[in-house]
């Protein structure tokens, strides 16, 4: 049995979206110094890093990350789409309407733009031009009824010079307004520059934490 991680570690050089704080490590205490064990403070925004936006963060009547039972980031119809895409540029309904009969039937639908190759060789460009996707991507994949999450090789989903597009894809993806419940959870920020050609199961665990609107993922492959 093969796996693959495709979250990125979490690190103070961790790329952060727009002007948002950076990752803060401290050590507390350290076996160098003469304490008995070595110890961390971690000081970091819930958006840093690979993480999982859940409803909450623009739906004020959405799920919190840890009021979604685990069994919703185990992903057992995984399907990769390619869409290039560069700086600024937003993935629209007319991107996706080509793949139909791929994100038919998935739970899970992760879009490789080939952006995150940049992410550590230029992380300013990677961090404040990303492309994004569009209001009419989200009113498109939620017509998709198997599909619970999406997953995306940018630092957001929202595109940095595009804010109110940003803003309305998620509120959109995330369930606002409906009277369904219905939302598609967003995990932004994967490592999905290698290949996913065998991929049949995908984990993609947060990190349970009381009264915040998503959280920090683990997300792996397994083939």
């Amino acid at each position: 049995m093969k796996r693959l991680l495709l979250s990125y570690p979490l690190g103070v050089h961790t790329p952060v979206y727009k002007d948002n704080p950076p990752v803060v490590i401290e050590q507390q205490s350290s076996i160098d110094q003469g304490d008995p064990y070595n110890q961390f403070i971690i000081s970091s925004l819930n958006h840093n890093g690979t993480h999982i936006d859940a409803p909450w963060h623009f739906n004020p009547k959405g799920r919190k990350i840890s009021e979604i039972p685990i069994d919703e980031f185990i992903f057992t119809h995984p399907v990769i789409i390619d869409i290039p895409k560069r700086d600024d540029e937003l993935i629209t309904k007319a991107d996706l309407v080509p793949y139909e009969h791929q994100i038919a039937g998935a739970d899970l639908l992760l879009i490789r733009t080939g952006f995150g190759s940049i992410r550590s060789s230029d992380p300013e460009r990677y961090a404040n031009y990303n492309p994004g996707l569009s209001a009419s991507a989200a009113q498109y994949l939620l017509i998709f009824d198997s599909l619970r999450a999406i997953g995306i090789d940018m630092i957001s989903a929202g595109a940095a010079n595009h804010p109110e597009e940003a803003v309305a894809f998620h509120q959109t993806i995330l369930g606002k307004g409906r009277v369904d419940g219905r939302y598609i959870m967003v995990i932004e920020d994967l490592n999905l520059n290698q290949d996913l050609s065998n991929i049949h199961k995908v984990y993609a665990i947060p990190l349970y934490i009381e009264g915040v609107d998503s959280s920090f993922a683990t997300v792996f492959t397994e083939d």
